[in-house]
């Protein structure tokens, strides 16, 4: 638990620091690069690339197992709305008071530092969970 308590901090502390750098720069992006090459070799490390990994394969293959249309029927129904609604939007030319845009909306939520921090923080932790399920999911193969 004390592990995972300083992962935590110190993807904040990254978080932190990563979002307090001067946009479209190159700084920022080769901070927002060094998590994307983190998670590619710890995949390449757990093995996760290499083929003919049955165990991956079929841990993958189970969790999809039960998906269908109509089970990710909500989603795409709620991605279409957003869509729909970006659109109108800008069509209206961007600035419309009465239909909020996806844009907007983000915009409005990247005004703060502390709150491009959560959302980036969120960002990598999203990112980190399918690592952690794997490298789980390997521990109990190994015991």
């Amino acid at each position: 638990m004390k592990r995972v308590t300083v992962v935590v901090v110190l993807v904040i502390a990254y978080a932190w620091w990563d979002t307090g750098v001067a946009p479209f720069t190159s700084l920022s992006y080769s901070l927002i690069a060094v998590p994307s090459i983190v998670a590619v070799a710890l995949y390449a490390s757990r093995g996760a690339f290499a083929r003919h990994r049955t165990d991956i394969t079929n841990y993958y293959r189970s969790r999809t197992r039960h998906v269908s249309l109509s089970s990710i029927a909500p989603w795409l129904v709620v991605l279409l709305g957003a869509a729909t609604l970006e659109v109108v939007g800008l069509a209206l030319g961007g600035q419309s008071t009465s239909v909020p845009t996806l844009s907007t909306t983000v915009d409005h939520l990247l005004e703060r530092h502390w709150e491009r921090c959560v959302l980036y923080t969120a960002w990598l932790l999203m990112g980190a969970g399918p690592l952690w399920r794997l490298w789980r999911r390997q521990q109990k193969i190994r015991a």
